[in-house]
């Protein structure tokens, strides 16, 4: 583990009962000039340690809780959050985020608790303060759900 909750519950915005990162294994800040493509954009890996006592399952399905879909998409754009924080420092200064556009998004299985997902999100575009970002949600080794999805870093 990178970074462990205290340290991601400390940065991100969004706190509880909303906050939807746990941890964060791995941060790749990016390297435009990098020989791999695959290290060109910034890229993080974070989980969400979901134990079915959340409280949006108690409205959600309660005899058969299913992680809703929306939440599934602030978890990534959470996990954008941070991987904006840590490797944009500059652009993301006394900013925070404000997600303007979910595109091409697939809930691929439902995620039903417990379960821990992992949330792998890429920063595709860039410029100054406006960020596009690729998402994919994993539960074990099954893709969940993916988007493209982008945001503006706000005062």
């Amino acid at each position: 583990m990178l970074y462990d909750s205290e340290f991601v519950h400390n940065l991100l915005p969004q706190k509880a009962p909303f906050a939807f990162v746990d941890e964060v294994l791995e941060l790749q800040k990016g390297d435009e000039s990098a020989a791999d493509e695959t290290l060109r954009n910034p890229k993080i890996i974070a989980v969400l340690h979901m134990t079915g006592k959340e409280a949006f399952f108690a409205g959600h399905f309660p005899q058969n809780p299913v992680m809703p879909g929306v939440i599934q998409i602030e978890s990534m754009a959470q996990a954008a959050t941070l991987l904006t924080q840590l490797a944009k420092e500059k652009e993301s200064a006394g900013r925070r985020p404000a997600f303007i556009g979910v595109e091409n998004c697939k809930f691929r299985a439902a995620v039903v608790p417990p379960a821990d997902l992992t949330i792998v999100v890429e920063m595709i575009a860039a410029r100054r303060t406006l960020f596009k970002y690729s998402g994919k949600i994993f539960q074990g080794e099954t893709l969940v759900c993916e988007a493209e999805f982008s945001a503006a870093m706000i005062k």
